[in-house]
């Protein structure tokens, strides 16, 4: 899946909730507003993920090698020596790149692992949320964020939104499709026909089609045999 259920509820409105709670529990200060109960679970959002995941996988298959990877953006050398545990600091140059929960991959010459970044309290350092193994700077350890090329997440995430969305609606006996719902398959479908048409660029990806192909290739000789020689020698 290209997107998690956390892009998705950050997506919606504050009152659609994503969660596993089924018992309504009072918020104070809001009068008649219910409770904090989840309008969907985990499950059926990584459902409607999946759905958008499909959809988008069609649409750039012509030109791209799908499902799309994951690749390094962007790698850092530690500064420091980690060890094991939770909550692990780790000193780099510059956590700039860094955002908060961003998959990093930790590794050196002989081991490597996944992580999450859970903080990024200053300039130099992040926090990962659990690292199973030690690493110093002998080894030539580094971090490097693996990340889906951009705008996918958002795209994937816009469309997961607008099909709750639509789902609510006609649940609630409202209009079968919300103009809300609609609007977000509208930004993402603008953003893959961008994609299509070259003026977005999926970095890191295997293409399938000729679109992103230097022009000046297209008339290339395949072979030798196919020039043809001029009549005029020496004699």
């Amino acid at each position: 899946m290209y997107c998690t259920s956390t892009d998705v509820q950050a997506i919606l409105a504050e009152n659609v909730v994503i969660g596993n709670r089924n018992i309504g529990v009072p918020v104070p200060g809001r009068v008649g507003s219910g409770s904090a109960r989840s309008n969907i679970s985990i499950p059926e959002c990584n459902r409607y993920i999946s759905l958008a995941t499909q959809q988008i996988d069609g649409k750039l298959r012509p030109f791209y090698v799908t499902p799309l990877r994951r690749v390094s953006t962007f790698e850092a050398p530690i500064m420091s020596n980690i060890g094991h545990g939770s909550d692990v600091v780790v000193r780099v140059e510059d956590s700039g790149p860094f955002i908060q929960w961003d998959l990093v991959r930790v590794q050196n010459k002989y081991q490597m692992e996944y992580c999450n970044v859970k903080d990024v309290p200053t300039v130099t350092t992040i926090v990962l949320d659990q690292v199973v193994n030690d690493y110093t700077t002998v080894e030539e350890s580094a971090l490097n964020i693996l990340k889906l090329p951009d705008p996918i997440p958002l795209i994937t995430a816009r469309l997961a939104a607008s099909f709750i969305y639509d789902r609510l609606y006609t649940q609630s006996n409202s209009p079968e499709i919300s103009v809300y719902g609609k609007n977000q398959r509208t930004l993402a479908t603008n953003a893959i026909d961008d994609i299509l048409r070259g003026i977005i660029l999926l970095m890191g990806q295997n293409h399938t089609g000729r679109r992103f192909v230097r022009g000046s290739l297209f008339d290339a000789f395949s072979a030798a045999a196919e020039i043809q020689k001029g009549e005029e020698k020496e004699t």
